[in-house]
């Protein structure tokens, strides 16, 4: 078969991929898709191996992606060079989108290495997707649609399930345990009958695909969210959040400290509380953690079962938690006016705001007020004319000292070059019968951004302690960019008319930027674009060309908060490696008999070499997690969204295009909804993918442009929002 060409593949992986099964922002997908266009004809002809393999029938490893069409790609590993291997047809082993591969590379040219998959290691147990019933037949479609197969399933198996036509249902391999693209083999179809690249059985039936209730229980399944606790777990919980609450020899009084939480107005798991002490010299940080550590121990129920849930996940309408709710929302929770265990980290902090010291040690805390952030900010705003004011009054002086504190702390971070990025949030707001009502902008205040920096001044903190103290943690790190993708970015901007200089190896020895010098060069692009009104467009498309933030055993930088050492210590009721470092920190404090770490003190022997031995595989096992969690939270988001423009077809809405693709455009609404416009939808358009301009006659659309477009279609099963042009 003939090779594809370059643009034909990218839309490929475009349609398949959803970059190695994540869900994608589609507008920022097809931008990177369009970048890597422009990066591939530059570099024709490079090593497209590792640089011990370098002969034409190199082997690596990687992630492989069908297209739907018969070939796939695959992904390399870290390792062996970072471009996409077009597999051909006959040779892609019968391997499906997120299977494991070794792949046997068989040339490069001008449009990237070629290969053929040697093995395969199967990973889809269960897929979820829409059933689709006709005379004698059944197939399912995939809902997510990187997988770009139909699978065949006996009607019988309809029948049993009771599902109808248009239902959601999840459906497992047929006498196999994974799924493989098996075309053929196994069944014989009928001639009116979609052509099914597998075959499968139906495990389980969801209920009607236009309805909230099946997507919801839908997109639950395919992410794997654990929603029931084991008895054994909420037995556990149960006792442990019994116990009471007595100030023993290894703890610091503080209750006598004004100390206080700020969230938000619904949250319910309180597991930061915070404190501030004017000293001659600066300041001293109090951050006070809920001490999970002391309910939920090693190997405990409570505790696998976080392991295995990872962090707690934030939908619409609910909580999933990681813990069960007589923790996560009792004995934990810092209630204010209620007798706490907490973990705290006391910073000591010079004028300048530099953190100079810092010590963690166990306390008995007791929270003067619950406080809120809209609240706060409005303090912020009015001062003693807050209506809130009277609340505050105990805490007041110490809340507007936070705050001078705060404004420091935030110059240095923008001195370091942390970047500023714009990301808008929808907050989907619900009637009384559970469907949206309304979709309205997050805002942030000073509250928010205030508990943010402390936050980060006690991470950045522990993990210092942690490491000058040689014990094991769970670092978050986050690496700098890829070359390519800068490059990228750099071509972006540089068509808005946005200098690039800098952000790219430069001088005849071609040195590349170090991390510093990229992030202000980073910082000084988004100044230039908020000024020229371009900055959510700009954030976003610098968002996506960052790496992946992680959790690993080893301690590396964190580029974006440009921060050396950096972990998460300060949310364990939801998160599980903050539970992780905490009960690091709790070993060594009770088989050392210290009362504090950091400072002068050392620690002898390995007082938390257990935690040493399990931190590798919990760090894998917490970023796959939240990779998981974060795309259940979309999903829903989405399906709340199309539920909400369901009601409104037919209106016309002002909307700003976010991406261009062959064909149409990606818009969105002033209240965050985003859709798509066929180019089929205006009289004549022409697309220009790697410009990101669609063109109608003189007027030409990219992105940040305005128009005004009708909805036509709100299908809530696919989760997908349709627009036409306004035209006049």
């Amino acid at each position: 078969m003939p090779r594809k060409n370059v643009k034909k593949r990218e839309r490929a992986i475009s349609r398949a991929m959803g970059k190695r099964g994540k869900k994608q922002n589609p507008a920022l997908e097809a931008w990177e898709n369009a970048s890597h266009v422009r990066e591939k004809k530059k570099k024709a002809g490079r090593v497209y191996a590792s640089d011990d393999a370098r002969d034409s029938r190199a082997v690596i490893s990687g992630t492989f992606s069908y297209s739907g069409r018969g070939f796939g790609f695959v992904t390399p590993d870290e390792g062996f060079g970072t471009e996409d291997v077009f597999i051909p047809p006959r040779e892609t082993g019968g391997a499906m989108t997120g299977d494991r591969v070794s792949v046997s590379l068989k040339r490069a040219g001008t449009d990237g290495p070629e290969g053929e998959v040697l093995s395969v290691e199967h990973v889809n147990r269960s897929i979820i997707g829409t059933l689709h019933l006709g005379r004698g037949w059944a197939t399912v479609t995939p809902d997510a649609r990187r997988f770009g197969v139909e699978i065949a399933v006996p009607v019988k198996d309809a029948e049993l399930a009771g599902a109808k036509d248009g239902w959601k249902v999840e459906v497992i391999p047929s006498e196999e345990p994974f799924f493989t693209r098996n075309h053929g083999r196994d069944f014989t179809a009928p001639a009116d009958m979609p052509r099914c690249d597998t075959v499968g059985r139906i495990a389980a039936a969801f209920g009607n695909g236009l309805t909230k209730e099946a997507n919801y229980a839908a997109i639950l399944a395919s992410t794997g969210i654990r929603t029931e606790f084991p008895e054994s777990v909420l037995a556990y919980a149960d006792e442990a959040a019994r116990e009471e609450i007595v100030l023993t020899p290894d703890r610091v009084d503080l209750r006598d400290r004004v100390i206080f939480t700020i969230d938000g107005a619904g949250a319910k798991d309180l597991d930061d509380a915070i404190s501030l002490e004017k000293t001659a010299d600066g300041w001293v940080l109090g951050v006070h953690i809920a001490d999970v550590s002391h309910y939920v121990r090693p190997d405990s129920p409570a505790e696998v079962e976080a392991r295995l849930r990872g962090t707690s996940v934030y939908f619409t309408d609910k909580v999933v938690p990681m813990l069960p709710e007589s923790l996560s929302n009792g004995a934990c929770s810092l209630n204010a006016g209620e007798d706490k265990y907490a973990l705290t980290a006391e910073m000591t902090l010079d004028r300048e705001g530099c953190r100079r010291d810092t010590r963690i040690y166990k306390s008995i805390i007791r929270s003067r007020v619950r406080g809120v952030y809209t609240e706060v900010n409005d303090l912020f705003e009015h001062g003693e004319d807050s209506p809130f004011a009277e609340k505050y009054r105990e805490v007041l002086p110490t809340l507007f000292e936070m705050k001078t504190l705060y404004a420091i702390l935030a110059e240095r971070a923008k001195a370091r070059g942390v970047l500023a990025l714009e990301d808008a949030e929808a907050v989907i707001l619900l009637d009384d019968e559970g469907r949206p009502s309304d979709i309205v902008r997050a805002e942030r205040g000073d509250g928010e951004k205030l508990i943010e920096q402390f936050m980060l001044e006690a991470n950045m903190g522990v993990a210092e302690t942690l490491l000058s103290l040689g014990l094991p943690g769970l670092y978050r790190i986050h690496e700098k960019p890829d070359r390519e993708k800068v490059a990228a970015f750099a071509a972006f901007v540089s068509a808005l008319g946005i200098s690039a200089r800098g952000i790219t190896p430069a001088g005849p020895e071609k040195r590349e930027p170090t991390p510093r010098e990229l992030l202000l060069k980073f910082g000084a692009i988004l100044d230039d674009a908020e000024a020229r009104g371009m900055k959510p467009t700009v954030s976003q498309v610098l968002l996506r060309s960052m790496m992946k933030a992680k959790y690993q055993s080893v301690c590396a930088p964190h580029f974006g908060l440009a921060a050396e050492k950096y972990c998460h210590f300060t949310s364990p009721i939801r998160r599980y490696p903050d539970l992780f470092v905490h009960s690091v920190i709790t070993a060594a404090l009770e088989k050392t008999g210290l009362d504090h770490l950091g400072g002068d003190v050392t620690v002898p022997g390995h007082p938390a070499a257990y935690f040493e031995d399990a931190a590798y595989e919990r760090g894998l096992t917490s970023s796959d997690c939240e990779l998981r969690a974060l795309e259940a939270e979309r999903g829903i988001e989405d399906l709340y969204m199309t539920l909400y423009m369901a009601d409104r077809i037919g209106e016309e809405f002002d909307v700003t295009v976010t991406s261009v693709t062959k064909n149409g455009m990606f818009v969105s609404t002033d209240k965050l909804v985003e859709g798509f416009v066929p180019a089929s939808a205006f009289p004549v358009a022409k697309t220009d993918e790697e410009r990101m301009t669609l063109t109608v006659g003189r007027r030409v659309y990219t992105l940040g442009s305005r128009l005004c477009v009708k909805l036509t279609e709100a299908d809530v099963s696919a989760r997908r929002i349709m627009f036409a042009p306004v035209l006049g």
